[in-house]
């Protein structure tokens, strides 16, 4: 059995920390429609990479990019707060283009199905 890597502990933890900050620590509304999709920490810890998607089609990706970057201070100071690390790792976000490839692919097989039906 794989033990897991105190990278993918910490990777953990920061994702949830992050998340609940989203629902309940911060106050810019537009994180609220912010996901996280995954959390990778460097093997020094001196890093995070946090890739999120926007759950709302109404907020922007920019508008989402935005928000992140104006908590960021925020952030970083919650997680320093509530995970006690020796030293709190640098936040770097990345927008994960999952979800829209999959909206995109879904629209897609709707529209063939409409096509097929059309033509039925």
């Amino acid at each position: 059995m794989r033990k897991f890597a105190k990278t993918d502990k910490i990777s953990d933890l920061i994702h949830h920390a992050i998340s609940n900050a989203f629902l309940m620590e911060l106050e810019d509304e537009a994180l609220r429609w912010v996901t996280l999709t995954d959390v990778q920490v460097s093997r020094d810890l001196s890093v995070a990479k946090i890739y999120y998607a926007v759950v709302e089609q109404q907020l922007s990706r920019e508008a989402a990019a935005k928000a992140l970057q104006d908590n960021m201070r925020a952030l970083r100071a919650y997680l320093g707060k509530n995970l006690r690390l020796k030293q709190t790792p640098d936040l770097r976000f990345y927008y994960d283009e999952t979800l829209d490839r999959a909206r995109h692919i879904e629209d897609l097989l709707e529209s063939i199905h409409r096509n097929e039906d059309h033509d039925a």
